[in-house]
């Protein structure tokens, strides 16, 4: 079977979603698992006020409630500069999975930590390129890759793949057999339930109305 993640690098609830995503790949090997950066806010010029900080806080709050994932709330990519822009985050995901495509979960879990741990800017070209060299991916080589026409319309390419299959928000686990989508999970779930949701579509291709869970219904995860 074959399963599409929908998701991106600043979205909380994916990354609060980030560990049952591990355990679904150490749990089902054989699936062919395929990482999308569906692009909720690219291009987005909103800069972190003290009203969208407290907007943020409260969704960072409750993915720590729901999944446990540690948030650093000094938010010290904040500057007069920082934009949430999604698009470069997403964009130095395809370079990763076009030259080191056994990497991108890893990669992806690196932004994440790098962002909402951490609290570095990972619009910055410089900091994902510092993520890339953590990985094996030579900086100069990526920065090259990541400033060039060919990744920048790979990424808007999976942008408007999200858009054509339905995909309205953040995390988003499919399926796409013979042309029919099927959603497994839109919005965080725990491991125990994806489980027994992926264990039905594996046997019979069903999905339980039970797949909708908790994701953002505003910018900060969708659209």
């Amino acid at each position: 079977m074959k399963l599409y993640y929908f998701t991106d690098p600043m979205c909380s609830w994916c990354y609060g979603f980030s560990p049952v995503m591990k355990k679904l790949k150490e749990s089902y090997p054989n699936i062919d698992l395929q990482i999308i950066s569906g692009g909720f806010a690219p291009g987005s010029k909103q800069k972190v006020t003290k009203e969208y900080k407290d907007f943020l806080e409260y969704h960072w709050r409750n993915v720590n409630l729901r999944s446990g994932q540690y948030f650093d709330h000094s938010m010290k990519f904040v500057s007069d500069s920082f934009h949430y822009d999604t698009e470069p985050s997403s964009r130095a995901l395809a370079v990763v999975q076009r030259i080191l495509p056994t990497k991108d979960f890893e990669f992806l879990n690196l932004m994440q930590k790098a962002f909402y741990v951490e609290g570095r800017d990972i619009t910055n070209d410089v900091v994902l390129a510092d993520l890339a060299e953590e990985i094996g991916l030579e900086k100069n080589a990526f920065l090259e890759s990541f400033h060039s026409e060919e990744m920048k319309l790979k990424t808007a390419q999976g942008f408007q793949f999200s858009k054509q299959l339905g995909v309205k928000g953040f995390p988003t686990l499919l399926t796409l057999e013979n042309g029919v989508v099927k959603v497994l999970t839109h919005g965080f779930q725990p491991f125990e339930s994806l489980k027994e949701i992926v264990e039905e579509s594996l046997t019979t291709m069903f999905i339980p109305e039970s797949a909708n869970g908790e994701s953002c219904s505003d910018v900060s995860c969708g659209f």
